[in-house]
């Protein structure tokens, strides 16, 4: 029974306590009666909101006392502190209260040790200005309120004054602001150096004030949101990856200042499988719908890029906008910050070039054929995009997409996949080259915010990272995602454990006070069961390898694995057979098997790798291009998809995020850490509205609660003595007070007020009390001053009434005195009034009879101006009529008269037609006879022997050139015996620095090699001059043959040609006759085309010119014997006589 009444003693009538409920976590109830009786005790509370009262009963005996007690509430005057170490009972409805009374009054941060809890307000706050940062700047911790820049001022200071790295650690589920925090933490860090400047007047750091390493750190950040954030249900711009990212200080000794030179950024954990599924409500990735946007037209043709609903990646959600979020907008904050960190606008286009690639393969249509294989149209126009961006061959691209080779060891089949293996075939290869896209975006980010060692001193240089990644995540579905993502907070959680731990034994020994372990819960174990050799990863690693791998194979594996109650951290379900649980620091996590062998391959094949490798393009070769390990290390885990020759060398998903946060875990250790926990108060993003229970889930989540826990059993409240004695000097009488020594009042107080030593401890420089102590004092404390009021009040209530009586009486006279003369000063107004009124209607009948006269005026002289307007325009009107019809009359008779002579002109020209027609006739008649004459035959002749003539120099020429290639040859056949005297005496020294390097000589080790580039230079130079020797004599003796080909055509024709000129020339004298008598009939047509046709001055005229005509022609003729060029073909002369011979 004593330890029943020891833990009732708090739990007296009127005490309050919090009472569990399902909609609001806790609400407050009160003791209204305490009955104890024989072994047993009833505690009966009203309990706010509730008609019913709410009892507990405590037995004698019972083991769980403290978890049927309602945990008790704390003072007024505690409540609302902005550090929860604060609250003298710590538990958890305390701290839920605390948190959602602070986030009513809209101070969204609170201290709980040294974690920051940070609630999102879902709106923006004025408290992240210049302002704001200035005046953190240089103040402790707990001088302010609490701040994101409060503990980035901490780990700023500590860098610099204890020379250690530091992290801050963000962590919180999606929507919580971990994104945002970390922004508003680089940013300050970014201006801190402009902040410890004397100030100077307003300074906008945004705008100026920066170095370029600083904007370019501030840059990452769009950058990584367009290509890394997406918008979910519960986070409008939620990161799909964690971070870390490492800004670098360096210190200049002789100014003393501190900038970033540098930062370093490493990523964890992409969600690939975004890239090509989206749940509903929920978008792909912000880069492709800021790309649908704000393309611009000449590359939007280029790209093939249309509106957002027309690619199968990014409708799946239904969600194309984010509200107050402009898409064009974002693309050109996106290509600036690309800019910043030294992206060329060619480079950026590359990398948006493959963005439009990844569109259009998630629009290529996999079939179905009759025998259930998979195909694809190879007219698919988005297959055809999609190669051409990626600088492929369509028919392979699409031919490995519906096929996969399998290597036995002495052939390799090649087999058909059905129309769901290709789809994920297709989606494969999109999220592999999506995630080399990212990881090359960190690369450049890092080289191009990497420190310049021959500006900076290393030894100087210091850091400090920034953790944005996931927090605990508990779905109704959980995959591999959420098994991977849950088992880095498990790491996390367990660093946090050791740093809390650490800090409370630092403080313990330093105050050199008695203490023992205090238990907590260890993960260690759940940790030792997913990553250690025959854990969970390792089992998912194997099975991954295996070719007839499977989901439901490694499900039972686990099962058999980890069956028995040694593993209490994994549990079998009753019923389902593809699930499992694990039990996690927070809550129990039960995930679901399907997928997880998938996910943690998330291969390419072989064959679209090699293809990828070979492209075109010269940004995809890059993208696929594998680093080289370095020597005598072992090699870095490879990206999934690249896939090791070596059997035991794959690596999966799983292990390349267990090495990396290994590695994270390492950097963590060796820094100083900072905790900032993000709470999402509810779950509809509306501003200031807190859901109690999701807030409370959040809490155990992140380990808040679990560290309070820990502190309650050690000494949780802790007090200077000077502190402790300036508050409670007033619960011991005045004969124990000794200001003067804080540490020895101190103890008289603990000593009169606290029976039980185990309930306090005092050191060096502080008093610890246990959790509870500090409620026990306020409540002593409240009582005290309650006494001290009432006496105070006793004694004040006759002064203020015998001061109220004196008061009366002098206001009574002073009443009387101010009627009196308020009746006078109403008097004297009246008069002044009256006398007021006659002077205002005097001017006031003045000024209406003066304006009334000048209205009368105005109208008069307005109508006149009007009736005077109207006349002039009518007069205007009038000579305008007649002015257009003079212009109308000269415009008719001139079209007249210009057709009467137009007429007459196209009659004459009509009969000049007719007559030159005749002539033309008569001149084509005379080609004619030219053309069969023996002239001709001459003229022929002549052109082959030119053209005999121009073959034969051109053979010289080209034996001249001949000879020219011979001499080439043995120029360069005495260059290849210089180089290969050269490479002789290379390899000479080649063979003797490799007859040194085997001493150890490191320096003559970097000259072997490049002894051994200069050889495969020079040995490739001699190939290709060989190459184009043996090409140069080819085409020579190509060219040659070809020549005497054409000599040899050239020659025959000749032969014929001069056997036909033979026979024509005994043709020319029976010619003679029949030409005389065609003179003769030319000469009588002539006269009877002079009688025929009147004016018989204009037929002179016209046969004078063609007798001109005539007489060039034949001097043309005469002179084309002297010029080739200039005769006629026989084709187009024959075509000529057969126009004039038409009818």
């Amino acid at each position: 029974m004593e330890a029943i009444d020891k833990q009732l003693t708090f739990y007296n009538k009127g005490t309050k306590a919090w009472i569990q409920d399902d909609v609001e976590g806790f609400v407050s109830g009160t003791v209204v009666s305490n009955d104890i009786s024989g072994n047993s005790c009833t505690l009966v509370f009203d309990v706010e909101g509730r008609d019913k009262p709410f009892s507990v009963t405590i037995t004698k005996g019972d083991k769980d006392i403290n978890d049927k007690l309602p945990p008790l509430r704390n003072p007024p005057v505690l409540e609302g502190v902005d550090d929860l170490t604060l609250l003298s009972h710590l538990n958890e409805p305390e701290v839920l209260h605390n948190v959602r009374l602070r986030y009513s009054q809209e101070q969204i941060y609170t201290y709980s040790g040294i974690v920051l809890i940070a609630l999102n307000p879902f709106q923006r706050l004025p408290i992240y200005t210049h302002d704001i940062m200035r005046a953190y700047s240089g103040k402790r911790r707990g001088e302010l309120e609490p701040h994101l820049f409060a503990v980035a001022e901490e780990a700023y200071r500590n860098m610099l004054r204890e020379k250690k790295n530091q992290s801050i650690i963000v962590s919180g589920e999606s929507g919580a602001g971990k994104t945002q925090s970390a922004k508003y933490i680089m940013r300050y860090f970014a201006s801190v150096d402009e902040l410890d400047q004397p100030f100077d007047g307003d300074v906008d750091i945004d705008s100026g004030g920066m170095s370029e390493v600083e904007e370019a750190v501030l840059a990452t950040n769009p950058i990584m949101e367009a290509f890394g954030n997406a918008k979910t249900t519960r986070n409008d711009n939620s990161s799909r990856f964690g971070k870390y990212i490492e800004i670098q200080f360096y210190k200049d000794d002789s100014t003393g200042r501190v900038k970033i030179c540098g930062a370093k950024t490493r990523t964890y954990l992409l969600e690939r499988s975004r890239l090509v599924f989206q749940p509903k409500t929920e978008r792909n990735y912000h880069i492709f719908y800021q790309l649908c946007s704000g393309c611009p037209a000449a590359e939007r043709k280029e790209l093939g890029i249309t509106t957002f609903d027309q690619y199968h990646y990014l409708r799946q959600g239904g969600e194309g906008t984010i509200p107050n979020v402009d898409d064009v907008e974002e693309f050109e904050i996106t290509q600036r910050a690309l800019s910043a960190i030294g992206i060329s606008v060619n480079m950026q286009w590359a990398i948006f070039k493959v963005c439009a690639a990844l569109l259009h393969i998630g629009n290529i249509e996999v079939k179905e054929s009759r025998n259930g294989d998979a195909q694809i149209n190879s007219s698919d126009a988005a297959l055809e995009i999609a190669s051409r961006l990626l600088g492929v061959n369509p028919v392979e691209f699409s031919k490995w997409m519906v096929k996969k080779q399998i290597h036995a060891r002495t052939e390799t089949i090649t087999t058909n996949l059905k129309k769901y293996d290709a789809i994920v075939s297709r989606d494969s290869v999109a999220k592999f080259i999506y995630s080399l896209l990212f990881d090359w975006l960190v690369k450049m980010i890092n080289k191009n915010l990497a420190v310049d060692e021959t500006k900076y001193n290393s030894e100087s240089i210091s850091f400090i990272g920034v953790l944005d990644i996931y927090g605990f995540e508990h779905f109704k579905n959980n995959s591999f995602e959420q098994f991977c993502i849950n088992y880095a907070n498990e790491k996390l959680q367990q660093e946090f454990n050791r740093h809390v731990f650490k800090l409370e034994q630092d403080e313990y020994v330093a105050e050199k006070i008695e203490w023992s372990f205090i238990d907590f819960n260890d993960n260690q174990p759940c940790i030792d069961m997913i990553e250690n050799r025959f854990g969970i990863l390792a089992l998912l690693d194997e099975e991954s390898r295996l070719p007839s791998g499977s989901d439901e194979s490694l499900v039972t594996k686990l099962y058999q694995k980890f069956e028995g109650p040694e593993h209490k951290f994994f549990k079998k379900p009753r019923f389902a057979r593809s699930d499992f649980t694990i039990v996690h620091y927070a809550i129990d996590v039960t995930y679901q098997i399907e997928g997880f062998i998938e996910k943690n391959k998330d291969t390419v094949s072989d064959e679209l790798l090699q293809l990828l490798q070979n492209s075109q393009s010269e940004f995809i070769r890059e993208l696929t291009t594998l680093p080289k390990p370095k020597e005598d290390t072992p090699p870095p885990p490879t990206k999934p998809g690249f896939k090791s020759k070596s059997k035991n060398n794959k690596n999966t998903l799983g292990s390349i995020f267990k090495a990396s946060l290994i590695e994270l875990m390492n950097t963590i250790r060796s820094t100083e850490s900072h905790y900032i926990r993000c709470i999402k108060p509810n779950q509809a993003k509306v501003a200031f509205e807190f859901e109690p229970q999701m807030v409370l889930s959040q809490l155990r989540a992140c380990g808040v609660l679990e560290t309070i826990r820990i502190s309650c059993a050690g000494y949780p409240t802790r007090w200077t003595f000077q502190e402790f004695v300036e508050r409670y000097y007033l619960l011991v009488h005045s004969k124990h007070w000794k200001f003067d020594d804080p540490r020895e009042m101190s103890l008289n107080i603990v000593k009169l007020l606290i029976s039980d030593k185990d309930k306090y401890q005092v050191g060096e420089t502080k008093i610890f009390f246990r959790a509870g102590m500090l409620a026990y004092f306020e409540k002593l404390r409240t009582e005290r001053l309650r006494q001290c009021v009432i006496l105070v009040q006793k004694n004040a209530r006759r002064f203020v009434y015998h001061r109220r009586y004196n008061e009366t009486k002098k206001a009574a006279l002073f009443v009387q005195n101010a009627i009196r003369r308020k009746v006078a000063q109403l008097k004297c107004r009246e008069i002044r009034e009256t006398q007021a009124s006659i002077t205002i209607q005097k001017y006031t009948r003045g000024f209406l009879a003066r304006k009334a006269y000048l209205q009368q005026r105005d109208s008069a002289i307005a109508i006149q101006t009007l009736i005077r307007g109207y006349m002039a325009r009518k007069q205007l009107n009038h000579l305008r009529r007649e002015r257009a019809a003079v212009k109308i009359q000269k415009v008719f008779r001139g079209q007249r008269e210009r057709h009467k002579y137009q007429d007459a002109r196209k009659n004459i020209i009509f009969v000049q037609s007719c007559i030159r027609r005749i002539f033309a006739v008569k001149v084509f008649t005379q080609l004619k006879i030219e053309a069969k004459s023996i002239t001709h035959i001459k003229k022929l002749n002549y052109q082959l022997e030119n053209k005999v003539f121009e073959l034969s120099q051109s053979l010289a020429q080209k034996e001249n050139e001949t000879k020219e290639y011979a001499q080439k040859i043995e120029t360069m056949e005495s260059q290849i015996k210089i180089w290969k005297e050269k490479f002789d005496r290379l390899d000479t020294r080649y063979k003797d620095t490799t007859e040194q390097a085997t001493e150890g000589n490191a320096e003559q080790l970097r000259e072997i090699s490049e002894l051994k580039d200069t050889k495969s230079n020079l040995e490739s130079t001699i190939e290709k001059m060989k190459t184009e020797h043996k090409k140069a004599i080819t085409e020579r003796d190509n060219r040659i043959a070809e020549l005497e080909k054409q000599l040899e055509k050239q020659k025959e024709e000749n032969k014929t040609q001069r056997n036909e000129i033979n026979t024509r020339r005994g043709q020319a004298d029976d010619n003679s006759a029949v030409v005389a008598q065609m003179k003769r009939e030319i000469a009588s047509l002539k006269d009877q085309l002079q009688k025929a046709i009147s004016g018989k001055d204009y037929l002179y005229d016209a046969d004078e010119r063609v007798g001109r005509s005539s007489s060039v022609s034949r001097v043309r003729g005469r002179s084309s014997n002297r010029n080739r060029s200039r005769i006629p073909s026989v084709d187009t002369r024959t075509a000529m006589l057969n126009v004039v011979d038409r009818p």
